[in-house]
């Protein structure tokens, strides 16, 4: 019996095909296109089912006759990446992803809404611009036309299950992303009704290992597998690479790094932090619940670093990692900000912007890239601080995700964190644990992690340096003084380029694959 992921992220979307003890069978990917401009960050939904497609199709040709023993299909994706459709599934507009930062004054505006308050005190998460509600209440102002057009406001992975099955569902984790109430098991619909929205609108909520149904017979035959394939409701992709880690007791961490980096830390505290600065949501397992967040940015910093200095290279990952090497920490006292896109977890920033502090004449690349590096370390840092605070538990971190191929940014989180941080054989972590979500759904495991021990072993343990991590805790402390001392600017920055927006002036706009 095989299972079939088929996982988009931010940056390419991919189809692996396992077999139940582990085993890959096939899998490939496909480059997806971002289009982004100062605040807005959007991709194209037809292009993420075209490219779906054709992922799927390769790699059931590559499976050949394995392929008729596909009995299994489960969807992850990026949260929080808004796409309205009509009642047939069509998309009215491009999606607006979770990095899109444009819904700012609507997370504003619903943080002091009457009805917003009691379901903010029931589950400790506070409004912000990544999520689905101000993304719905800016389409309603700015594209009215497009909002009254629209049967479903729907996540990626809810558009593609959509397509897959012809069902609007989604799972329990994705819905906390529209201020879905888990200890009522319902949508708000007060607040819902006080914006002017309908949870009809929403998908049907269901618990994540839940069969859907049948793959839609027309597509089965279109991409070459059995029309008995279930699809089966995994997560979303950060939540899922928790599982496909192997996070399973208390005090474990997982750092999932492609283009944004997440942060989780398992724990039987379901807290609730009063300065909302983190997300805690229920872990796989009853009882267990994962603190932490996500940043703006991750590998997304390396991508930028790459076009920005290492275009043409031949190996420019490999040509990152020399760079890097061999330098002191924080060289000639250099820091970097990562926030190009605003930042999340846990400062909630949608104007900040990426800064180098105490660049001097003597700086050149590879200080630059050093620190690049170091501050996607020092933006991990920043929440494990947070959930110092609150007394956790925390024995080690394992890194996943494309990142990771880069093993100057694993030692350097581990000496920047002052823990060990432990990378897998196999970084495909995220499709992994939407594999384990849906075969203990169908019964295939008892639990993820009797199926993890069949599909994943670490492969390396970084240590951290005593030394450095000493260097890097005082670094640190600048690193938080430098953003807190530019938060005036920010929002001057803000404010002055929305005026110069409204003339048409200073209109920056990228397509690239980030």
């Amino acid at each position: 019996m095989n299972i079939l992921v088929l996982n988009l992220g931010l940056k390419n979307l991919r189809c692996i095909a396992f077999r139940q003890d582990g085993t890959v069978l096939a899998q490939h990917a496909l480059p997806v296109r971002t289009f982004i401009s100062n605040e807005t960050v959007e991709q194209d939904p037809n292009e993420w089912l075209q490219k779906s497609w054709q992922v799927i199709r390769h790699v059931t040709r590559e499976m050949g006759t394995e392929a008729n023993s596909v009995a299994h299909l489960t969807v992850t994706t990026s949260a929080s990446c808004m796409v309205p459709v009509d009642a047939q599934g069509a998309p009215l507009r491009n999606s607006i992803l979770v990095s899109d930062t444009r819904a700012a004054e609507q997370a504003r505006m619903l943080t002091h809404t009457v009805e917003f308050q009691p379901i903010q005190s029931e589950t400790g998460q506070k409004s912000s611009p990544d999520l689905m509600i101000p993304k719905i209440m800016w389409l309603r102002r700015h594209e009215p036309e497009v909002f009254a057009s629209s049967a479903y406001f729907l996540n990626a992975g809810d558009f593609l299950n959509f397509h897959l099955t012809g069902r609007f569902v989604t799972d329990p984790n994705n819905a906390l992303k529209y201020h879905y109430v888990l200890s009522r098991g319902a949508y708000p619909d007060d607040l819902l009704d006080s914006l002017g929205m309908d949870s009809k609108t929403l998908p049907a909520v269901f618990p994540s290992g839940t069969t859907i149904g049948p793959v839609l017979s027309s597509v089965a035959e279109e991409l070459g597998f059995p029309t008995s394939c279930s699809v089966v409701l995994a997560t979303y992709d950060a939540l899922a690479a928790v599982t496909g880690t192997g996070a399973f007791d208390i005090g474990q961490a997982v750092d999932v790094s492609g283009t944004v980096t997440s942060f989780r830390l398992v724990t039987d505290h379901h807290l609730f932090d009063p300065q909302q600065r983190i997300y805690v949501t229920p872990h796989i397992a009853k009882g267990q619940w994962l603190a932490g967040g996500s940043t703006n940015l991750g590998g997304g910093a390396v991508e930028w670093l790459r076009q920005l200095l290492f275009k043409n290279c031949e190996d420019p990952y490999g040509d990152i990692e020399k760079a890097s090497a061999g330098q002191s920490p924080c060289p000639g006292g250099l820091i970097f900000l990562p926030h190009l896109l605003g930042e999340r977890t846990p400062i909630w920033n949608a104007d900040c912007r990426g800064v180098f502090f105490g660049l001097n004449r003597a700086h050149g690349s590879k200080q630059i890239v050093r620190a690049v590096l170091e501050g996607i370390g020092f933006s991990v840092r920043h929440i494990v601080e947070v959930l110092r605070g609150f007394n956790l538990k925390l024995d080690s971190v394992t890194a996943s995700g494309g990142l990771t191929r880069l093993h100057s940014v694993n030692q350097l989180k581990a000496d920047i964190l002052g823990i060990p941080v432990r990378t897998l054989r196999n970084f495909e972590t995220t499709a992994i644990g939407a594999a384990l979500i849906a075969l203990t759904g169908a019964g295939i495991f008892k639990d993820p992690a009797e199926g993890f021990e069949r599909f994943c072993k670490v492969d390396r343990i970084y240590e951290p340096d005593e030394e450095r991590h000493c260097i890097y805790e005082e670094y640190f402390a600048l690193y938080c003084q430098v953003y807190e001392s530019l938060r005036g600017a920010y929002s001057s920055r803000a404010a002055l380029l929305a005026r110069l927006r409204q003339k048409g002036i200073d209109e920056l706009v990228l397509t690239e694959n980030l």
